[in-house]
C-alpha cells in the first residue's frame, strides 16, 4: 500500500521525462526487477493466504521498509534514468553487474526465509522463553515508567547531541563514552513505543492521557529538525504504527490506508526537510548546540518562503536518488575482487569477524579498540569519497568478507534471529506488553542498508540495555502498586 503509493507518485512525475524509444534494447534490468519482487513478496503474500499477514512481521517488514524501494523499485529508477549516480562510472559492465547485484539480493533473501523457517529459531525460543520474566503489566500502568524513559532518553540524547554524536555531525576522535551514549540514547524510542501502547490501549482517557499524547505528538518535529535526517520522520511514524499493531488492535483496511498515506507524507516531508537542512549546514562538521539550531532556524525559513513547486519537484528528484541503493551495492560487487588486498590498509578488512570478537568489550574498558566497521573507510576505498556514508548492505558486507556463499548462509542466520525474536516476542503462550517493545527494538537492530558486521554487536548492547531498562521499569511500576494499595 505505501509503496503503491510512493510509485505511482514517482512515475506520474517521471513519465513525461523518460525516453522510451530504447526500450527493448536498453531496459535489460526490468524483467529481474520484476522476478525479484515476485520472490520478496513472496512470504507476504503465503501469510496473507493463510491469515497471518502482520506488517511488522520479520519477512514482511524488511521487504516494505527497504529491500523493495531499494534495490527493486530503486533497479527501476535506476534503468529508466530517474537516478544517474556517479559512481555508476566505477560499476564495471553494468549490463551484468546490476542484475547480478540484484541476484545476490533475491539469493540472500531466500537465505534469510530459510532460515526463519528451520525450526532452531522456534526451538531456542521454547527453551528460552520459561526463563523470561511473568511481567503482567496493565495499559494504566505504563504512563510513569514511560515518562522516566522518555525523559532519560531525552537527557541522553540531548548529552549526545551537545557532544556531536546526535544529528548532521561527528566527531573527529571517538571518546571512551560515547558509543555507551549512542546505545542508550534508544531508551527515547524504548519509552516511546511504551507510551504509544498506552495511548492506544488504554480504554479510559484521563488527563495524563491527553498529557500524554501531547508530549509525544511535541517531540515528533523536534527529533525531526535536530537529528536533520531525511529518514527520521519515517522511523517515528513507522514505530508509532507498530505500537498501534501491538496494541491489542489490528490494522484494518481503512487503518492501512492511513497509514500509507501518513507514511507517503512522511517519506515526503523528511526528505525535503532533510536535504533542505544538510544543504544549508553544508557538512557534518561539528558545530555548537546554539549555532547548529539556528541552522534549523535557516531551514525553516528557507522552506517557508521557497517556491512550493520547486521544494516538491526538488523533493521528488532526491526522493528518487536516495530510494536507488542497487547502484552502491553493484560498485561493490564489482569491485570486491579487485579492491580486496586494499581494505586492510582502510581498516576493513575481515570487518565481519573482528567485530565479531571486539563486540563485547566496551570502549571504556578498551579505549584502543579497532573501529572496523567504518562506513567512511569503506566510502573512501569503493567509492573514492570518504565525506559521505554509501548504502554497504549486509548482502555486499557478506560478500566482501565470505564470497558469493556467504550472503545465503549470513543471510540464514538473520533469518533465524528473526524466527527467534517473533516467537519469543510476539508467537508467544504468554504475551506481555514489555515484550511487544522488546520485539520492536531487537527487530530494527537488523538494518539492510548497514554493515552486517555491526548486526551481532547492535543486538549485544541493545538487549543489556533493554533488560536494564525494562527491569527498572518493572521495579517503578510494582512500587506505584504497592502506593495504591496503602493509600
Amino acid at each position: 500500500m505505501v509503496w503503491g503509493l510512493m510509485i505511482l507518485l514517482l512515475l506520474g512525475f517521471f513519465w513525461m521525462v523518460s525516453d522510451f524509444s530504447l526500450f527493448g534494447e536498453r531496459y535489460n534490468l526490468l524483467p529481474w526487477c520484476l522476478l525479484a519482487s515476485v520472490i520478496v513478496f513472496a512470504p507476504s503474500v503465503y501469510l496473507a493466504i493463510r491469515n497471518e499477514f502482520d506488517p511488522f512481521h520479520p519477512l514482511i517488514f524488511g521487504v516494505w521498509t527497504y529491500i523493495f524501494p531499494a534495490f527493486v523499485f530503486g533497479g527501476v529508477i535506476l534503468e529508466f534514468g530517474w537516478s544517474d549516480p556517479y559512481y555508476l562510472t566505477f560499476v564495471e559492465n553494468p549490463a551484468y553487474n546490476l542484475p547480478l547485484s540484484l541476484g545476490f539480493v533475491v539469493l540472500g533473501f531466500a537465505g534469510m526465509v530459510i532460515g526463519y523457517a528451520l525450526p532452531i529459531g522456534r526451538f531456542l525460543s521454547n527453551n528460552i522463553d520459561p526463563w523470561l520474566p511473568a511481567w503482567n503489566w496493565k495499559s494504566d500502568d505504563l504512563w510513569l515508567p514511560g515518562i522516566l524513559l522518555v525523559l532519560t532518553g531525552l537527557g541522553i540524547n540531548l548529552l549526545g547531541f551537545i557532544q556531536g554524536l546526535v544529528g548532521f555531525q561527528r566527531v573527529d576522535e571517538i571518546g571512551i563514552f560515547d558509543g555507551l551514549l549512542v546505545f542508550l540514547a534508544i531508551l527515547l524510542t524504548e519509552g516511546s513505543i511504551l507510551l504509544w501502547l498506552g495511548i492506544f490501549s488504554t480504554k479510559q482517557k484521563t488527563g495524563i492521557y491527553y498529557l500524554v499524547l501531547a508530549g509525544l505528538i511535541a517531540i515528533i518535529p523536534i527529533r525531526m529538525a535536530l537529528q536533520g535526517n531525511r529518514g527520521s520522520l519515517l522511523s517515528m511514524v513507522i514505530a508509532i504504527g507498530a505500537a498501534f499493531q501491538y496494541s491489542g488492535k489490528r490494522l484494518k483496511a481503512r487503518h492501512t490506508a492511513l497509514l500509507g498515506v501518513i507514511l507517503v507524507g512522511a517519506v515526503f516531508i523528511g526528505m525535503i526537510y532533510g536535504t533542505a537542512f544538510r544543504n544549508i549546514k553544508g557538512s557534518e562538521s561539528r558545530m555548537d548546540a546554539g549555532d547548529y539550531v539556528e541552522q534549523v532556524s535557516l531551514t525553516v525559513d528557507y522552506l517557508t518562503t521557497k517556491d512550493m513547486r520547486t521544494i516538491m519537484s526538488e523533493g521528488i528528484v532526491t526522493l528518487a536518488e536516495r530510494v536507488d541503493n542497487l547502484s552502491a551495492l553493484a560498485v561493490a560487487v564489482s569491485n570486491y575482487e579487485k579492491l580486496a588486498p586494499y581494505e586492510a590498509s582502510f581498516g576493513i578488512e575481515n570487518n565481519i569477524i573482528n567485530d565479531l570478537y571486539t563486540s563485547f568489550v566496551p570502549r571504556f574498558i578498551w579505549p584502543d579498540k579497532p573501529s572496523t566497521s567504518d562506513p567512511r573507510a569503506y566510502s573512501d576505498l569503493y567509492f573514492n569519497y570518504s565525506e559521505n556514508s554509501f548504502a554497504v548492505t549486509p548482502f555486499g558486507d557478506l560478500l566482501r568478507n565470505f564470497g558469493p556463499i556467504g550472503v545465503p548462509l549470513g543471510m540464514m542466520l538473520i533469518g533465524i534471529y528473526f524466527r527467534l525474536i517473533y516467537s519469543l516476542f510476539i508467537k508467544t503462550k504468554s504475551p506481555a506488553i514489555w515484550k511487544r517493545v522488546a520485539y520492536f527494538i531487537l527487530l530494527t537492530v537488523v538494518s539492510f542498508e548497514a554493515f552486517y558486521a555491526t548486526i551481532f554487536p547492535m543486538f549485544v548492547r541493545s538487549a543489556v540495555v533493554l533488560a536494564v531498562s525494562l527491569f527498572i521499569a518493572n521495579i517503578v511500576i510494582k512500587q506505584i502498586k504497592i502506593l495504591a494499595r496503602n493509600v
